[in-house]
């Protein structure tokens, strides 16, 4: 029962903000069309009791499978086994990412149906599972996250950078490096990741865990890119407006479909390696069963809810005389969304014990608060005035690969986390709807360009504050 309570309460502090905030906005600002408006308040609700029902999946059947799986592949003595499945899990957490679906389903909107939603979600999975792969190498041979990340980094900018690439997809990009880090991936990869640490007795199994979701984020991100060396976008593409469509019995069947590698996957290591007992079996089946419940009524309350709402109040906002009222609004909704994130709460009570207290989990929430709260207001500017996203990203990922070098390890595994994590459902779903929707209404602005990139702005500044938190406090590698 106390799970339950936990997670009901974590759900309501993230949810409840965000959901005060637009409150206000409506009676004061936006004034958003009854229908809209009604369609919002019954999506917020099936959003909340969704989330509710999926972390209860999560934590009675995803982490468990995770830790079970993760410990039991090192026991075959085979590298290869381990870098295989390794492969195929990454692929398959990565298709069942409900954030993932949300920013496919947008980019599909956004480019006239260009880029299918399933081809994004293929080409994203692909990504992270080459580099969960690359991860295990890592933890296998012990050798620095800084070296990998250097190299990932370095090899992103350099295709950016190639004339073949396509200058649609580099927002997009770094916006599915951050999405794939949800609630669903991070405690599911962790899991894998700490338990095959724990086996092969690491010198920290909680630095390899975290080091695996920074790496992973990685993968998405390059992948995005090469595929926008294959398409081609015309430079008139529009935001198509949604009419909607969605069913709560189509979008249960996605999930379904979402969710049966990972099951299948399981299944296999049930019989030929866990060979669990009926009554531990049934159990994580119940959690698996709560997980896909909870994303149906998650992906259908953004479907037929948020993303109308905020493209309305984008819509809105961008008819305004004074556009620049969107900063603040934005920088109001990233505090509000990041200050109760679940995700962000794991992480800082991580920061405080590696820390051995010296951090506390206050001092560290509202250092990313304020940082992705800037970052969302950065990210409206950069709308309004047509800012290109490469003067903000690569000046801040540079930044942040040169502090990797004055803090620990640890610490530098976290803070490359800390991006994945600020980037919640709230951010993904709701805010970026407004973006696009603002976007659209701005003479020369195009969504493709200026509504995506704010996942990726995002992503960064907790990465620059938790590096220097690292610093400022004094942890170094001995």
């Amino acid at each position: 029962m106390d799970i339950i309570k936990d997670t009901v309460r974590e759900v309501v502090l993230a949810v409840f903000p965000i959901a005060a905030v637009i409150l206000v906005l409506q009676f004061t600002l936006i004034h958003l069309p009854t229908e809209t408006f009604l369609l919002f308040l019954a999506g917020l609700g099936m959003v909340t009791f969704g989330l509710i029902l999926f972390l209860l999946g999560v934590h009675s059947g995803l982490l468990p499978v995770g830790e079970m799986i993760g410990s039991s592949l090192p026991k075959t003595g085979k590298v290869w086994i381990v870098l295989l499945f390794s492969f195929i899990l990454g692929f398959a957490i990565t298709v069942a990412e409900p954030d993932v679906w949300v920013l496919a389903g947008y980019v599909d909107t956004a480019s006239g149906g260009i880029i299918p939603r399933a081809s994004l979600i293929l080409t994203v999975a692909l990504g992270l599972a080459i580099f969960v792969t690359l991860s295990m190498v890592r933890i296998l041979t012990g050798w620095s996250i800084n070296y990998f990340l250097i190299a990932g980094y370095t090899l992103i900018f350099a295709i950016i950078f190639h004339p073949a690439s396509d200058s649609y997809f580099v927002p997009i990009s770094f916006d599915a490096g951050g999405v794939t880090t949800g609630p669903m991936a991070v405690p599911f990869i962790i899991a894998f990741g700490v338990g095959i640490a724990s086996v092969l007795k690491s010198k920290t199994s909680s630095q390899d865990g975290f080091g695996l979701v920074a790496l992973a984020s990685i993968g998405p991100v390059l992948a995005v890119l090469i595929l926008g060396i294959i398409y081609e976008i015309p430079s008139d593409t529009v935001l198509e407006k949604s009419e909607g469509g969605y069913t709560f019995l189509g979008t249960l069947g996605e999930v379904a479909l979402a969710l049966t590698p990972l099951i299948l996957f399981f299944i296999f290591f049930q019989f030929y390696m866990l060979k669990l007992e009926p009554r531990k079996l049934l159990s994580l089946f119940f959690g698996i069963l709560l997980t896909w419940l909870g994303m149906t009524f998650f992906l259908h309350g953004v479907h037929v809810g948020f993303q109308p709402a905020g493209t309305e109040m984008g819509n809105i906002l961008g008819g305004l005389p004074n556009k620049w009222i969107v900063i603040p609004i934005g920088i109001l909704l990233g505090f509000v969304a990041t200050f109760a994130e679940p995700a962000v709460r794991v992480l800082i009570q991580e920061v405080e014990k590696v820390s051995s207290g010296s951090i506390p989990q206050k001092v560290m929430l509202l250092t990313i608060s304020i940082g992705v709260a800037l970052s969302i207001g950065v990210a409206m500017a950069r709308i309004i005035y047509g800012i290109e996203l490469l003067y903000l990203v690569l000046p801040g990922y540079i930044i942040a690969l040169i502090l990797i070098f004055f803090t620990s390890r640890e610490f530098t595994s976290i803070a490359f986390d800390a991006g994945g994590v600020a980037t919640g459902p709230m951010t993904v779903t709701f805010v970026v709807a407004i973006a696009l929707g603002f976007s659209d209404t701005l003479e020369g602005s195009n969504p493709l360009i200026e509504g995506f990139g704010m996942i990726s702005l995002v992503a960064l500044t907790p990465i620059l504050s938790v590096l220097i938190l690292g610093i400022l406090y004094g942890a170094k590698d001995d």
